[in-house]
């Protein structure tokens, strides 16, 4: 926000910022839900030749457009960061809620025999709901306590994970179908583009008048008069001194290149893209786990759609961990809320290594909680380390390397079907050991945190400055 700028009511932004979020920022990941929807109407059915439907050509075509949608969304956040850091969130909030809104558009016409474009609706819905989310998270900075307000919207965000869940059971209740229930939600995603149109601030709120020594730091070291069409002809008569000068400043007020390139980001790259990773692909493949040998036996064939709606439902349920993630954030311990949550991911992982229908249910329980905890690290780690001032460019750059790594996931799918007879277990096994990994960020957090406390240090980089001093030549001699 710039500091002479206009200034929202903060509750107002902040419960905005939650319905936008709610309704148009994650309901992508309800895909298992949309997903029940489309086999009960045949959907893609046609690939099914002489065998019946579900077959296995629709399912990895299903799972084909979730890998691309979930991709969409991890990579998109550098784009719609770099919208959101250029032209601020009303205009970030605005577009993204837009194009939202014609991705439940498509999907709510789409038909795969005569209007075939349900992978471009998902790509709409999942690429810029999450840019709706980045906006809104700036939101926070408005609170002293940042991290539990970030927390309230993020839950938010994942609360939007039931939207296709609700959808789908008034469908079955009322017989209702999805085109109509899909273009009757999209008058909820209108409200939504005229809540960040009217409600947003036009700019980031870490957006500042640059001092002259921000100037001197981002290379533009030319004073006002300096620069003056008189100055320019004295400079023909004069020489130019290089000269670097170290200069010592928050991490949070480093240029961008070198807050990418500090071992905070770094660590965080690597932990989110793990987590990620596992976290869509646990989504995309929920559904055939439960109609292939592993799981299928644990609930039963008969028992498969109850089941997957059980995991729809515990799937936005973990919104309830936000506040007490956020309050150990904001008042207890930084590292202690990044220990929490990779708990939560180990633990998802190790029950999902016990066949029972307990441990199933038990493990769809600290995945919820691992997602939401995962999201809320994510902005916490970035702004606690790195500020507000570069957040979208950070956010992107971050979810587009998730985004790149996740394309690897239909290989996994492959080597399932063909190799393992669709069993699951020794990529379960690979995925508790990623877990355990995970464990070596709030271990370093720890660590840095108890080393600042030993020499009362704050977090802070060295980073050199170039300055040029003017040199008066020597005057020729007269003749």
């Amino acid at each position: 926000m710039s500091d002479g700028g206009e200034r929202p009511n903060k509750w107002i932004a902040l419960f905005s910022s939650c319905y936008m979020c709610v309704v148009a920022g994650g309901i992508m990941y309800g895909w298992p839900s949309l997903l029940l929807m489309l086999q009960a109407e045949g959907q893609y059915a046609e690939l099914c030749v002489d065998v019946p439907a579900p077959c296995a050509a629709q399912e990895s075509l299903y799972h084909w457009i979730w890998t691309i949608s979930s991709s969409a969304c991890l990579a998109s956040n550098l784009l719609t960061g770099l919208l959101l850091d250029a032209l601020g969130p009303r205009f970030s909030a605005t577009v993204c809620s837009l194009l939202v809104l014609l991705g439940c558009a498509l999907i709510g016409v789409h038909d795969s025999r005569t209007c075939n474009v349900l992978q471009v609706g998902m790509v709409l819905i999942s690429a810029f709901g999450p840019g709706v989310q980045n906006a809104c998270v700036h939101t926070s900075n408005l609170f002293e306590r940042r991290s539990t307000a970030s927390s309230m919207i993020i839950g938010s965000f994942n609360l939007s994970y039931a939207v296709f869940l609700i959808l789908e059971l008034i469908s079955r209740t009322t017989g209702a179908t999805r085109h109509d229930l899909v273009l009757g939600y999209c008058a909820l995603v209108v409200g939504a583009c005229v809540l960040a149109f009217v409600v947003m601030p036009a700019k980031p709120f870490s957006t500042r008048t640059r001092t002259d020594a921000e100037r001197l730091l981002a290379g533009d070291s030319a004073s006002p008069k300096q620069s003056s069409p008189q100055a320019a002809a004295a400079t023909l008569a004069v020489g130019r001194a290089r000269r670097e000068t170290l200069v010592t400043v928050l991490l949070s007020e480093a240029p961008l290149h070198h807050q990418v390139m500090s071992s905070p980001f770094l660590n965080l790259l690597v932990w989110t893209t793990i987590a990620m990773f596992w976290m869509n692909f646990y989504i995309g493949t929920v559904a055939s786990r439960l109609g292939h040998g592993g799981s299928v036996q644990i609930v039963g064939a008969h028992r498969r759609e109850a089941f997957i709606e059980l995991f729809n439902l515990l799937s936005p349920a973990g919104v309830i961990a936000l506040p007490f993630i956020g309050y150990i954030f904001d008042r207890v311990s930084f590292s202690l809320g990044l220990l929490v949550t990779t708990v939560f991911g180990a633990l998802f992982a190790a029950l999902l290594l016990v066949p029972s229908e307990a441990t199933l249910v038990g493990a769809w329980v600290a995945y919820t909680l691992f997602r939401n905890c995962a999201f809320a690290s994510l902005f916490s780690t970035l702004t606690h380390f790195l500020g507000f001032q570069n957040l979208g460019v950070l956010v992107g750059l971050t979810l587009l390397v998730s985004g790149c790594v996740s394309m690897f996931q239909p290989l996994i799918i492959k080597l399932i079907d063909m190799d393992l007879m669709g069993q699951y277990t020794y990529v379960n096994y690979f995925m508790f050991g990623s877990m355990l990994c995970l464990f070596y960020f709030p271990a370093w957090a720890f660590f840095r945190e108890q080393r600042m406390k030993r020499t009362d240090s704050t977090d802070s980089i060295t980073i050199a400055t170039v300055s040029y001093t003017h040199l008066t030549l020597p005057t020729p001699p007269y003749v």
